[in-house]
C-alpha cells in the first residue's frame, strides 16, 4: 500500500492514507515518507488474536467515511483482510467513488471496481471466481502488477555485479522468530553432527547479513548479540534492495519480498511466517530456484545449520531464479486506473 500511495502521490496526485490506532501501526513510518494520514480513534474495547479490525465493518466505513468527508474522493483503496464486499458497498454509496481492493487470500465476496492480487498463483485465472467479484471488476492479478519500489525496476534493468554474501529478511516484523533461529544457527554450526571440518562458519564462502525488522520484538537484543565473523546482524537498511541485488542468495519470508528477490534473480531458501503465506509458500517450493523450511512455528536452529551446511556445499552450482517481474508492477496499476477512471 505504501507503494502505491508514494507512487500514486510522485505522480501528482492527492493522496491519503486512513489507519486506525492500533498497536503495530504504521502512522509514523508513513509521515516519514512524506505521507498524509488521516487516524481512525482505537477501539474501546482490547483485540482478541482474530479480531484484526477492532470495530465492526458498519463503525469503520463511518468512521471512514466522516474523516474524509471534507475532501473529493475519486478512489478508495482497501487493504485488510476483515473487510469485504459489506465495507466496500458501504464506502461506495457513501462517498459516491469505486474502489479498488488488494487481497491475496481470495476467501471472501467483494464489490469493487479494482481488484489487485500480485502473488504468482498457478490458478490466477480462476482465483477469483464469479462469487467473489462482480463480472465488470478489473482483476489487476499476478506479479506483473506486483507493487515494488521503483529500485527494484532499476535494479532489475541494470543489475550490479553479485558478492560472496547472503542476506536473509522475514518480514518487519519477524512473528514467528526466523532471525533469532538463524543467529543460534550461525553460533552453533561448528557443532552440527557430521560438518566437516572445511565447511565451519569461518570457512563459508560467503558472508551473512540478517536484517531483523523494525517492528522485530527482539530487534535490539539480535544486534546486540555477538556473532561470528562474516555475520552481521542489522535493524534495517535504507538500502536494502541494493543489497539483496549483489547476494547471491537469500533467506526469507514468502511474502512480497520473495517477489522481490524473484525481480532481481536471487535464488532463496523459503519460510512460511504467517498462515497467509502458507499457499504462497507450498506453491513456490515446487518452482527453481527454492528450498523449504516449512512453516515458522514448526522451524528450529539446527534446520537453518543444515540449510548453511547445504549451501556451503554447493556454493559453486548455485540454481537460478527466473524474473517473474521486471519491477514495474506499480507502474502498471497506475496507468490502469488512471486510463479507467479518466475515460
Amino acid at each position: 500500500m505504501h507503494v502505491l500511495a508514494s507512487m500514486l502521490q510522485g505522480s501528482g496526485h492527492q493522496v491519503t492514507l486512513v489507519c486506525r490506532d492500533l498497536p503495530g501501526n504504521l502512522i509514523a513510518i508513513s509521515h516519514e515518507q512524506g505521507l498524509t494520514v488521516a487516524v481512525l480513534p482505537a477501539p474501546k474495547n482490547s483485540l482478541s488474536n482474530t479480531d484484526w479490525l477492532g470495530v465492526s465493518q458498519r463503525q469503520d466505513a463511518e468512521e471512514t467515511t466522516a474523516c474524509v468527508a471534507n475532501q473529493p474522493v475519486d478512489l478508495m483503496v482497501v487493504d485488510h483482510y476483515a473487510l469485504d464486499a459489506r465495507w466496500e458497498q458501504s464506502i461506495h454509496i457513501q462517498l459516491c467513488c469505486p474502489v479498488m481492493v488488494i487481497d491475496d487470500l481470495a476467501n471472501r465476496p467483494h464489490d469493487c471496481a479494482f481488484l489487485l492480487d500480485q502473488n504468482p498463483w498457478p490458478d490466477l485465472t480462476t482465483r477469483y471466481a464469479s462469487q467473489l467479484v462482480n463480472p465488470q471488476t478489473r482483476c489487476l492479478l499476478g506479479p506483473d502488477y506486483a507493487l515494488l519500489r521503483p529500485a527494484f525496476a532499476a535494479l532489475h534493468q541494470s543489475p550490479p555485479p553479485r558478492e560472496d554474501k547472503v542476506i536473509a529478511f522475514f518480514s518487519g516484523t519477524d512473528p514467528t522468530g526466523e532471525s533469532r533461529k538463524l543467529v543460534d544457527a550461525v553460533k552453533h554450526l561448528e557443532v552440527v553432527q557430521h560438518l566437516e571440518e572445511e565447511q565451519k562458519l569461518d570457512r563459508l564462502p560467503f558472508s551473512l547479513l540478517i536484517v531483523t525488522g523494525r517492528r522485530n520484538p527482539d530487534r535490539d537484543a539480535l544486534c546486540k548479540e555477538p556473532v561470528p565473523d562474516g555475520v552481521r546482524v542489522v535493524e534495517a537498511l535504507s538500502d536494502f534492495d541494493a543489497h539483496m541485488a549483489r547476494a547471491r542468495y537469500a533467506f526469507g519470508a514468502a511474502g512480497v519480498t520473495a517477489i522481490e528477490r524473484s525481480c532481481l534473480g536471487v535464488p532463496s531458501t523459503l519460510v512460511c511466517v504467517a498462515e497467509n503465506q502458507h499457499a504462497m509458500a507450498e506453491y513456490l517450493a515446487g518452482q527453481p530456484g527454492y528450498q523449504y523450511l516449512g512453516r515458522g512455528e514448526h522451524t528450529r536452529w539446527q534446520d537453518y545449520a543444515s540449510a548453511l551446511q547445504h549451501l556451503a556445499a554447493n556454493w559453486h552450482q548455485l540454481p537460478t531464479l527466473p524474473a517473474i517481474t521486471d519491477g514495474k508492477g506499480a507502474e502498471r496499476v497506475i496507468a490502469a486506473l488512471e486510463h479507467d477512471l479518466c475515460n
